[in-house]
């Protein structure tokens, strides 16, 4: 388990990170083309990926170097071998491959195409004995795979940084283990200043109350 956080200010505006401008875009268009590749940074080791097993081998000195690298600079070839690279060690899911390049590209950002106004489920909790997480990684999971919640609302609930519950979403959604309920844009529906001010729903506040001294026990 590894730990990573941005340290930006809690009050900085939000922006937005780009897939296209990361490997993560590479990983993606990989997988949609269902073509066994090898995609490697020159002097800090690659990855081979296999969409049809769901597959991925790394060989990577330092995974969050790699994944923060602009996109330009990552060679991409076919793998034409008949066997997966062994030598590479074990076979891992590629979600996780995808949670960890959208993770460490995040940097406290929201993937572009996402909003601070979604609600959100998680279908189930990524792994995270050995995937990088930050330090309220297990809260923000317990909240979101029990309750469908806005992500503005888990950052107020669970009284941590903004910064980190859009990083730990951004991975979440690029891995695919985000149901996303529905999705607002700041500008067409939400002041900001109000649904800050806004307290949660008289019926709800004994349901999160509840929540809330349970996963402020794990």
């Amino acid at each position: 388990m590894s730990f990573e956080l941005s340290s930006r200010p809690a009050e900085a505006e939000i922006t937005f990170f780009m897939p296209a401008d990361s490997v993560l875009s590479i990983v993606q268009r990989i997988i949609a083309s269902c073509a066994d590749s090898r995609i490697t940074l020159p002097g800090k080791g690659g990855v081979v990926i296999f969409p049809g097993l769901g597959e991925y081998y790394a060989n990577v000195r330092d995974m969050a170097e790699f994944c923060q690298a602009p996109a330009t600079q990552f060679e991409i070839t076919g793998w034409n071998e008949t066997t997966p690279p062994s030598h590479l060690g074990i076979a891992k899911n590629i979600r996780d491959l995808l949670w960890q390049t959208a993770f460490h590209s995040s940097r406290g950002r929201l993937v572009e195409g996402r909003s601070k106004y979604d609600v959100v489920q998680f279908r189930h909790w990524p792994n995270v004995t050995r995937l990088p997480v930050s330090p309220n990684t297990v809260r923000i999971c317990a909240l979101l795979t029990r309750h469908p919640t806005t992500i503005m609302f888990v950052h107020r609930l669970l009284g941590i940084s903004k910064e980190e519950v859009y990083q730990n979403y951004s991975a979440a959604v690029s891995a695919g283990i985000a149901n996303v309920i529905s999705s607002h844009s700041e500008a067409t529906v939400f002041k900001p200043d109000e649904i800050e001010a806004q307290p949660e729903p008289v019926q709800h506040r004994g349901l999160f109350r509840s929540l809330f001294a349970k996963i402020s026990g794990l």
